[in-house]
């Protein structure tokens, strides 16, 4: 197993560059080379976690092999594309939903791959016995959530150009979200947390429920039902409705934060 503070200080660098592609996408992108630049960080970083946990799963010379391949083979073919079309990417870029879609999931794929990465490295391979528990780990896991509350808390900060009403309204829009990555049940295992963090978080997601539009009623009501099998030991459903809240809410919130600033210019 990993020293926890050598752990603390790669999740720190990753999620360090997780909100610098964030803030570099949102503010400085202006033509298709460098949104690929954005892309091509966030892929680049998912390989990388993936080789990790490849080699930590069965540490070898043979899995270490693997796992410099993949990242070497996959920027390979990458970069191999960005310059078969790299004279068409100069244009001025047009963010549509697909990009926005695909921009949100390798966010969150990053997140997901981090808590399987550090879980593994923190309590080692035998922790992790089939697929189930595999992703289950993963996703409820203090490295998959409280990276993702920061980066979701960075998305606060760039939303100080906003008016005071605009800027509370993106308040009450994220706070639920930010509060149940702050007192996720799952992450410690004994149950004085496990029920304090759901009460807390009931109360949280009701608000949300009361403040959000009618698409967020919706994924906030599914939220609270994710947090009843909790109760039995059954934490998948949690982590895997957080997942696809975190996808929407960058999906939902950054093309808006992103049109509110073009407005201001």
């Amino acid at each position: 197993m990993v020293s926890l503070y050598l752990l603390v200080f790669f999740a720190s660098i990753m999620v360090t560059t997780i909100i610098g592609v964030i803030y570099y996408t949102e503010t400085k992108v202006e033509n298709y080379t460098q949104l690929f630049f954005s892309f091509f960080v966030l892929i680049m970083m998912s390989l990388m976690l993936i080789g990790a946990i490849v080699y930590l799963y069965s540490p070898s010379t043979f899995s270490l092999g693997i796992a410099v391949a993949i990242n070497m083979i996959s920027m390979i073919i990458i970069l191999a594309f960005f310059f078969s079309v790299a004279e068409n990417l100069s244009k001025q870029v047009i963010i549509t939903n697909k990009i926005n879609i695909t921009f949100s999931i390798l966010i969150v794929i990053n997140e997901a791959l981090m808590g399987g990465a550090f879980s593994l490295a923190q309590l080692g391979k035998y922790a992790f016995s089939n697929a189930v528990t595999d992703i289950s780990i993963s996703l409820n896991s203090i490295w998959f959530f409280y990276p993702m509350m920061i980066e979701m808390l960075f998305t606060i900060v760039l939303g100080i150009f906003l008016s005071k009403n605009e800027f509370y309204d993106l308040i009450y829009f994220a706070l639920p979200l930010i509060a149940v990555s702050a007192f996720p049940p799952t992450i410690l295992n004994f149950s004085l947390w496990t029920y304090s963090a759901i009460g807390i978080d009931i109360i949280f997601v009701a608000y949300g429920i009361l403040k959000s539009n009618k698409t967020w009623k919706i994924l906030y009501s599914i939220l609270t039902l994710s947090l009843i099998p909790i109760i039995f030991n059954i934490d998948i459903f949690f982590g895997s409705i957080m997942s696809i809240l975190m996808v929407f809410y960058y999906f939902s919130i950054l093309p808006d934060l992103r049109t509110r600033r073009a407005h201001k210019h």
